[in-house]
């Protein structure tokens, strides 16, 4: 039977809906057109202790560092470069210092002086005999509201390391190395472009290519030797189309190792050819092969290409045939009906339900967030990306040697800007960032590269409906994601700093973006990676995130509780014996007590406590730390290359606070895995941690073993990294008990939940905030 609805019921709800038709919901001011902030109140916005540098802050410093002449700068985007020029002195990126720790509580917590406020700079010293990298810091005045003003340079260690400077080898990505590569190349440009043309249809490498090109791309750095300091793996591609395709993801099988002999550019050449699963010395032994067809070399090389529809596997490309959803090419969009609930200030200081903090970046690591609160209490000093590292597999020359290590290519200062309705809800607010980064003669403003929303998880944070129907109690689910994106060259990641409104944080890390690629033999199967296209595989990788956690729960006299989770043996009442779970708690008195690999077979639960400060039961307030994917280094105990990946030896590493121990990973580490500036496994070193400024480390990972569904690019879902913070007798009850949309629904109390009379009040209405392409080129 049809139940009718009544006509009063019908004319209520024309009603609400004329009303809500009359009314639109409060919106941010329609001059920030969709930022957190304007570009003129970010431009009269004082400097706090927390914040970046900004546009003429980073100008000042490097004017300041061209005219001391003693370091013979030069801005390399205005210099003729040539063969015998090519070692510059240069300044390849420049940061803010964070002061020390103590200066800064003093100053935020006490009322102090504010402390001197620091740019860091990374300079590479190509013309100094020999030559050489170092850092050095530069102060920062603004006295009177005036342009800021450089000054006192000072020579300092490398950056969370006791070197004072850094062998020229080591250096980051630059100039140097692009000309290297192209003199190894130049050196046999002839015979490759013979071989190529004979192999691959016609189709060669340079100059007067077209329409027939191939293309190039570079994998990881190596120091091979004392002798061999630079080496670079090359692998060559043949893209479809020059734009809107991913020529990751069309890799010819040739590969080779160019390199060079200790500081001499002139002396770089191809030592080492690769193709189609045969190794050569050189490509006059590759040739050689070739026209003598040894072991069926010419005869047995098939390349298939893909034809019609196939051809879109590494695009974006609309496929032919029926589109689901075309009727409906939009599903549900959130929106606020009391207009929104969190705000940004002019120093990227974002508050929400209790929460604030204050968002940066550095150029190289990435993401850091500083002065954690929740209700007011500060719960993390600092929360920071470290590292992210990808390690390849392979049986070829190039993928078999690739591991990258990001914050040598700069995750900080590859955020790329966000599109809205997709990257970022259409309620987001934005925020740019600002980078000097890869010898750059002045700052890269990335716009719109940080977006801040509150998100609708759609599960209650609090839930229960009595067994016997007596009543139905809930708070809703809310959480505010602070989101940036770095795009380092073929990979994406997302990263998101998740609150919510019960006092837990999570730092959540989703990957996308092209897989690395190869060609496919039937032998991958079984060990490196499935088919993407008929001759292209994905290549097996690991990725690993690596993060700082410098918690302050009551302050900064913490300590580290691990719960050790064991079993136990009870009486099941009738005598008989039974096992139980149980935990053994005990607190870590060194540092090497509080750092370990996960395992399995002995599960640890890590909860930093203050044991001086207490709930009302007489527990110790604390927060849990909780590894949501660990990840196990399976690489020999030992192995060389494995120095620099000190990051992946704990899964969970406490130590005590040291401001020459702000890192846990270095930009140097990519060119020399072997010998690191920096590596955790130099702080874990004994040193009491009870009752300490507690410093935690962790690190997220996965292995993606490559399959046809990851073209075009990987997906997100699935792939995601991280870690979360949880009250653990922090409160003495669930700190979302104040929030004011809890409910409970008994036989006497008939209560609608809020979100039902919230959604009549209005209409949605959005700012648009244009996609700009928006982008810079690095040097």
């Amino acid at each position: 039977m049809l139940r009718q609805i009544p006509l009063i019921a019908l004319s209520v709800a024309a009603v609400l809906l004329a009303q809500a038709a009359a009314q639109s919901c409060p919106q941010w001011p329609a001059a920030a057109t969709g930022q957190g902030i304007t570009p003129v109140e970010r431009a009269r916005a004082p400097i706090t202790v927390f914040s970046e540098l900004v546009l003429i802050e980073y100008n000042a410093v490097f004017k300041f560092l061209l005219a001391q002449p003693e370091l013979g700068l030069v801005d390399i985007t205005k210099t003729q470069i040539t063969l015998d020029s090519v070692r510059l002195n240069y300044v390849h990126g420049i940061w803010y210092e964070m002061p020390p720790k103590a200066e800064v509580l003093a100053h935020v917590d006490k009322a102090g002086p504010k402390p001197a406020r620091k740019a860091r700079a990374l300079l590479v010293m190509g013309k100094e005999d020999p030559p050489t990298v170092r850092e050095v810091l530069v102060t920062l005045e603004n006295e009177g509201g005036g342009l800021p003003v450089a000054s006192n340079l000072e020579a300092v260690n490398i950056h969370s390391s006791k070197w004072p400077e850094v062998p020229y080898n080591q250096r980051p990505h630059g100039v140097m190395d692009q000309v290297g590569q192209v003199i190894a190349i130049m050196k046999v440009y002839e015979q490759l472009n013979l071989f190529l043309k004979a192999a691959f249809n016609g189709y060669s490498y340079g100059e007067s290519c077209e329409p027939k090109c191939i293309g190039d791309n570079y994998g990881a750095y190596q120091w091979l030797s004392d002798d061999i300091q630079r080496a670079i793996y090359i692998w060559f591609f043949m893209p479809e189309a020059a734009e809107g395709d991913g020529g990751y993801i069309h890799p010819l099988p040739l590969q080779v190792l160019a390199a060079g002999r200790k500081d001499d550019l002139s002396s770089w050449e191809i030592t080492k050819w690769w193709f189609n699963g045969h190794f050569f010395p050189s490509i006059s032994d590759l040739i050689a092969a070739w026209n003598a067809d040894k072991d069926g070399l010419r005869t047995s090389f098939r390349i298939l290409k893909p034809a019609g529809a196939a051809k879109l596997y590494s695009n974006f490309e609309a496929r032919p045939g029926p589109k689901r959803g075309a009727d409906q090419p939009v599903g549900p969009v959130a929106y606020e009906p009391y207009g929104r609930r969190f705000s940004v200030g002019q120093n990227n200081r974002v508050s929400w339900l209790g929460w604030q903090l204050y968002v940066g970046y550095l150029p190289h690591y990435g993401p850091r967030y500083m002065d954690v609160r929740f209700k007011g209490e500060r719960i993390a000093y600092e929360i920071s990306m470290q590292e992210a590292l990808a390690s390849y597999g392979g049986n070829d020359l190039s993928q078999a040697n690739t591991v990258y290590l990001d914050s040598h290519w700069g995750i900080g200062a590859s955020v790329r800007e966000l599109v809205q309705g997709i990257d970022c809800p259409m309620t987001a607010a934005y925020m740019d960032a600002v980078t000097f980064f890869k010898g750059a003669s002045k700052p890269n403003l990335h716009k719109n590269a940080i977006c801040v929303f509150e998100h609708n998880p759609d599960t209650p944070t609090l839930r229960h409906y009595s067994y016997s129907y007596q009543f139905y109690g809930a708070v809703p689910g809310a959480t505010l994601v602070v989101r940036m994106v770095s795009e380092i060259n073929n990979y994406d990641y997302i990263t998101d700093l998740i609150l919510s409104n019960d006092g837990m944080l999570e730092v959540k890390v989703v990957t996308s973006g092209y897989v690395q690629a190869t060609a496919f033999k039937a032998a991958y199967r079984d060990s490196f990676g499935y088919p993407l296209m008929y001759n292209i595989s994905g290549t097996l990788h690991t990725h690993v995130l690596a993060w700082k956690v410098d918690l302050d729960i009551g302050g900064t006299q913490n300590s580290v509780n691990i719960h050790h989770m064991k079993v136990g043996e009870a009486d099941d009442g009738a005598g008989g014996k039974i096992y139980i779970n149980k935990y053994e708690a005990e607190i870590a008195e060194t540092e090497d007590e509080a750092a370990y690999s996960t395992s399995m077979a002995a599960p640890k639960i890590p909860v930093v406590i203050a044991e001086s400060k207490k709930n009302m039961f007489g527990s110790p307030r604390g927060y849990k730390v909780q590894l949501n994917r660990p990840l196990l280094n399976l690489e020999p105990e030992g192995y060389d290359r494995s120095k620099a990946l000190g990051f992946m030896k704990y899964s969970f590493a406490a130590t005590k606070h040291k401001d020459a121990e702000a890192h846990s990973s270095s930009i140097y580490g990519q060119a020399r895995l072997s010998n690191p500036s920096t590596s955790l496994t130099d702080y874990v070193d004994g040193e009491p941690l009870r009752n300490q400024d507690v410093v935690v480390w962790v690190n997220s990972g996965l292995y993606h073993i490559p399959v046809a569904e990851d073209a075009p690019v990987t997906t997100t879902t699935g792939n995601s990294l991280g870690f979360s913070l949880v009250p653990f007798n922090w409160a003495n009850e669930s700190p979302a008990t104040d929030m004011a949309d809890m409910i409970e629904i008994t036989s006497e109390n008939k209560a609608v939940p809020a979100v039902k009379t919230a959604v009549t009040r209005c209409q949605p209405s959005y700012l648009d905030v244009k996609f700009l392409q928006s982008g810079w080129e690095s040097a």
